[in-house]
């Protein structure tokens, strides 16, 4: 008889550690997708405030003022204006 309880307790424990196993899977999943998200959320934000300045840049504006505006380096505005005058 203890070996049938014996049996059982063991196919429990490892029922147990597999339960743990996927769930622990799907979290790491979930997290995964949160950091996709997030990071491709993030790209999307900077890839506009780069539209904005060329744009705001091609009509003009002082870079001083596209920097505030952006958010942008100055660095980053001096690179798109010289994209703007040599374009490939």
């Amino acid at each position: 008889m203890e070996s049938k309880e014996g049996e059982s307790m063991v196919y429990n424990f490892e029922q147990a550690i597999r339960e743990g196993f996927i769930k622990s899977e799907e979290k790491g999943m979930e997290k995964g997708i949160e950091k996709g998200l997030e990071k491709g959320l993030e790209k999307g934000r900077i890839e506009e405030r780069l539209e904005i300045a060329r744009t705001a840049l091609s009509e003009g504006l002082p870079v001083e003022l596209v920097k505030k505006l952006t958010g942008l380096e100055i660095e980053k505005l001096k690179d798109l204006e010289k994209e703007k005058a040599n374009p490939h």
